[in-house]
């Protein structure tokens, strides 16, 4: 275990927000969120320090993780279903804007896990394969990507990586939030990213809808795999300390749909009751309230931005 300060302010004071469970291990110990009082960010602290991480990360039921060999279950078969459908609009976020031919186009997607994003850039977008890198510090998932026909998938964090190239996209989707060394991750992007290229990050938001109604219990706050919390504004600010401008904000509407249907699921496991069919009716009736408030991004349940290198 380690305490850590605030990554961009520095600041080790902090006040206690919540006391929140591990959705893995319910019986276990549950985990302190705080809230910096220099930057409002939330993160948690102490946290497990990175050589203790993996133990976090149970490969059978970790959803990231999933791919065609270790699914079994049909809940496992239909996520990966409906994930592989949406793939295409994830797809189409990450390269708007971009006029470079196919074959000069460089992307970098931090957190990789499977490759299966990157593998729907190469078919969808004719994107050469050994353009296409990946980092994925879990060795069974990086076997994954590299089965799956990703040429260039390394477990190297991205700050002690070398690559001979520059990046038209570096992507963070569901990745920023997992990482210990968060700030020189920013500024190994900065350095890698081409001066036309973009950041696209996608992360939950705190201060949405579904987060503050489900509190401790929000399924986003993943504890202790989410080792920072943001809202778009304490984002922005950490962007624009390691060089970054934000250009976009938008949302990511199939999140809202996840977060709410296992929140709720979650919410009523801690305080136990059955799932069931009521469990699933209120469970869409808030999906529905939370699409509605969502539709301003600043208080979506996931937000992605999209950034550039400041200029000047």
């Amino acid at each position: 275990m380690e305490s850590a300060p605030c990554p961009f302010s520095g600041s080790r004071e902090f006040t206690p927000l919540l006391q929140v469970p591990d959705r893995f291990n319910l019986h276990g110990n549950s985990w302190q969120l705080v809230r910096c009082n220099t930057s409002g960010l939330v993160m948690l602290n102490p946290r497990p320090a990175p050589d203790e991480m993996a133990a976090h990360y149970p490969a059978e039921s970790y959803d990231p993780f999933l791919n065609q060999t270790n699914s079994r279950s049909l809940r496992d078969k239909a996520y990966l279903t409906i994930s592989n459908l949406l793939l295409a609009g994830k797809a189409r976020m990450v390269m708007k804007g971009i006029s470079k031919p196919a074959v000069e186009t460089q992307m970098l997607e931090v957190g990789c896990s499977t490759g299966r994003l990157l593998v729907r850039i190469h078919k969808d977008f004719s994107i050469p394969a050994e353009n296409l890198w990946g980092i994925e510090p879990n060795q069974n998932t990086a076997s994954a990507a590299h089965a799956a026909g990703l040429v260039h998938v390394t477990e190297t964090e991205l700050p002690d990586s070398d690559f001979d190239c520059r990046f038209d996209r570096i992507v963070f989707w569901h990745a920023l939030e997992h990482l210990h060394r968060i700030g020189e991750n920013l500024d190994k992007a900065h350095e890698l990213l081409d001066a036309n290229g973009q950041l696209i990050i996608a992360l939950p938001n705190i201060q949405s809808h579904d987060a503050r109604r489900y509190g401790a219990n929000w399924i986003a706050l993943d504890a202790p795999r989410h080792l920072y919390h943001f809202t778009p504004d304490t984002l922005e600010a950490l962007l624009n300390r390691h060089g970054f401008e934000m250009i976009e904000i938008g949302r990511w509407i199939p999140d809202t749909l996840y977060n709410v249907w296992y929140s709720e699921k979650l919410n009523r496991e801690i305080n136990g009751k059955t799932f069931g069919i009521g469990g699933i009716a209120r469970a869409a009736l808030r999906t529905s309230g939370s699409f509605v408030v969502g539709r301003d991004p600043k208080r979506a349940s996931s937000i992605v931005v999209r950034a550039a290198r400041m200029r000047g």
